[in-house]
């Protein structure tokens, strides 16, 4: 299939999917598990998501998935919201696919990340739509291959006194600690998200496991990131009132999916975002976004062992250079104007702002509210392809010059949150690589340690 025949072809499916969003079948009861009914996770909707394939995954083998919504600052769109996600390859740089998606009513609210399951199958997209006069929190689960939905799920359930539907806001996926695939769904905004939710997409992506105010409390951001070998889930604890507080009162909660334990660690700040590991798992790196501080857990002796300014301010998210000799800290604007466009660097084998050029890095472009920085899977490359919630462009910034080298339009004027990198092969088998929380694959994490210029104890 040539590039124009493609683009034309994905244009054609993206308006047959918007004119068929219609249930074919009552939700099923089957779907829901003991996790679901717990977390308060419901199917809502099913579809046929079969068909002809959207795009040519032969001549795009390696791609980058981002969200688009109409959250922009983009003076060419109009009135009208929509909610999706768009594909890019990975080295032309150039959208082969996208698709919008509701349930008939009015989009209020777009996507503020899209996930894709460890094996490329499924994306997660996540809105807010107006039906009947109600708003509800939605995510759609999408046929990646044929770009249409295949189910619809709303989150819903007692909270404080009362009954809570959240909006969907990250989604991340990985290989437990016994290599099945696991999609974790995270809930809420602001300082007291949650319930999460971990999908097994090989079991038509019903619930394995709900982490709810029982398993955890306080819950706080939801920015929740799995360890590199599966086990864990690292999960912000704070609350609105810990976010204003004069004193680092926050914490982070380590869930082992293996036994169900907690083991809190304190002092985390007080509204900790961004969470990321080493490739070894031997430490992670977790942003405060309003103090504008990262702080280093070092994960044998769950403790914080060091805490440094992140060199911008109000930062959100956060990733590590190929020899993890850097980390780079995104300029949100969190918590002040959050209009930011710009990027700091750390230098890890010191822990401080590096001060070999002059920061921050600044963007250009439409930069602006920028969120996730994600490490494109090829070293060769050596990009960061950064987020931009309130532009209308991926940018990508090269990391041997630390200059952006290009701003990728979005292919409706779009906004874009997270993002993540798969290989495909041609029989449409595929394998995340890397995500806004990092590495995904062995792969790519032996690539690192290979590289890595830290020693484990440092």
């Amino acid at each position: 299939m040539s590039a124009i025949r493609s683009k034309r072809w994905v244009l054609i499916i993206a308006a047959v999917v918007l004119a068929a969003l219609i249930p074919l079948a009552v939700a099923q009861d089957d779907w829901a598990t003991s996790e679901s009914v717990r977390g308060g996770l419901h199917l809502v909707a099913n579809f046929d998501s079969s068909g002809d394939d959207a795009w040519d995954v032969a001549a795009h083998p390696l791609v980058y998935f981002s969200s688009e919504s109409h959250e922009t600052q983009n003076p060419a769109l109009g009135e009208g919201g929509f909610a999706g996600f768009h594909i890019i390859d990975a080295y032309s740089k150039e959208v082969v696919a996208w698709g919008h998606y509701s349930l008939g009513g009015e989009v209020e609210r777009g996507p503020h990340g899209v996930g894709i399951s460890p094996d490329g199958k499924w994306a997660y997209v996540g809105w807010a739509e107006s039906i009947d006069g109600e708003r509800k929190g939605l995510i759609g689960i999408v046929n990646v291959r044929t770009m249409k939905l295949d189910k619809v799920l709303m989150q819903e359930s007692y909270y404080q006194g009362t009954m809570r539907s959240q909006r969907v806001h990250h989604i991340q996926s990985f290989l437990d600690s016994q290599g099945r695939p696991r999609v974790i769904v995270q809930w809420g905004f602001g300082a007291d998200g949650g319930p999460h939710h971990i999908l097994d997409p090989s079991d038509d992506n019903r619930v394995v496991r709900a982490i709810t105010y029982d398993d955890v409390h306080p819950m706080g951001h939801p920015f929740t990131t799995p360890s590199p070998d599966g086990r864990y889930i690292y999960i912000s604890m704070a609350t609105p009132e810990i976010r204003e507080s004069p004193f680092h009162a926050a914490g982070i909660a380590k869930l082992d999916l293996d036994t169900g334990d907690v083991i809190v660690i304190p002092h985390v700040g007080n509204h900790p975002i961004g969470i990321t590991h080493t490739a070894d798992g031997h430490f992670t790196y977790v942003i405060d976004g309003h103090n504008s501080h990262v702080y280093k857990i070092d994960n044998e002796i769950n403790e914080i062992v060091g805490h440094t300014s992140a060199g911008v301010a109000g930062p959100y998210g956060i990733a590590l250079n190929w020899d993890e000799s850097r980390i780079f800290t995104i300029g949100k604007g969190e918590g002040s104007h959050n209009r930011g466009g710009v990027v700091g660097v750390i230098d890890t084998r010191i822990f401080r702002p590096d001060r070999s050029f002059n920061q921050p890095i600044v963007l250009g472009g439409s930069a602006s509210s920028i969120d996730h920085a994600i490490l494109h899977p090829d070293p060769d490359v050596n990009e960061l392809w950064i987020s931009n919630m309130r532009g209308w462009e991926t940018i990508v910034l090269n990391l041997d010059t630390l200059v952006p080298t290009d701003h990728i339009p979005t292919p409706n004027g779009g906004d874009t949150h997270s993002g993540g990198f798969v290989r495909y092969n041609a029989d449409w088998s595929g394998e995340l690589l890397c995500d806004m929380g990092g590495p995904k694959s062995e792969s790519v994490r032996t690539v690192i340690r290979s590289f890595s210029t830290l020693d484990p104890g440092q």
